[in-house]
């Protein structure tokens, strides 16, 4: 049993000495998850409470030490209960991005910033949106890393003023940096 213990300690200690790969020519793999809650009661008596979740996988490639740009496909379900009844709605949006991270490849975790433009893909309502993540990156190995953000979306119908909605939603999720062979 100590055997065990020792191992796994051991273990986990090379794994976060290790260096990750966020360095040029290197691709960036995975996705996230992120969620919010809102309750509203706006100058009428109907209360309104709305739940998002976005899925978001994606591929990107280091052309620079810390940049990374890549592409994003996000599924987003929306669902909204009031007074007169529940409604759910379905957006299937792609995302080009850029990603940078902060601080070197020895650090275990690396706080990063993403921004992205996200425009839909059934053109329903014309919808688009501008995107900023930002976050931490805790690198398990030097390979995978476990990310927890906040990120911020404003969207859009209207292509003369970019005034919408505003969303901030909490997200987690896992990347996998590889390394060119």
């Amino acid at each position: 049993m100590k055997s065990n213990t020792l191992f796994f300690l051991l273990a986990i200690t090379i794994s976060l000495t290790a260096k990750a790969q966020i360095n040029k020519n290197n691709w960036l793999v995975g996705g996230d998850i992120a969620f919010s809650y809102s309750k509203s009661k706006p100058e009428s008596t109907v209360d309104s409470k709305t739940f998002n979740l976005n899925a978001s996988p994606n591929v990107g490639y280091f052309f620079w030490n810390k940049l990374a740009f890549g592409a994003r496909f996000d599924y987003t379900l929306s669902r909204t209960k009031n007074d007169s009844g529940t409604s759910k709605f379905d957006r299937f949006l792609l995302s080009p991005f850029a990603r940078y991270y902060f601080l070197n490849t020895d650090k275990m975790a690396n706080p990063f910033l993403e921004s992205s433009y996200r425009f839909s893909l059934m053109n329903e309502n014309n919808s688009k949106e501008f995107s900023a993540k930002g976050g931490i990156a805790i690198f398990l190995n030097s390979s995978v890393a476990f990310e927890i953000s906040l990120n911020y979306l404003n969207s859009t119908t209207n292509n003369t003023t970019f005034v919408g909605n505003q969303t901030l939603l909490l997200g987690f999720g896992i990347q996998v940096h590889l390394e060119k062979l």
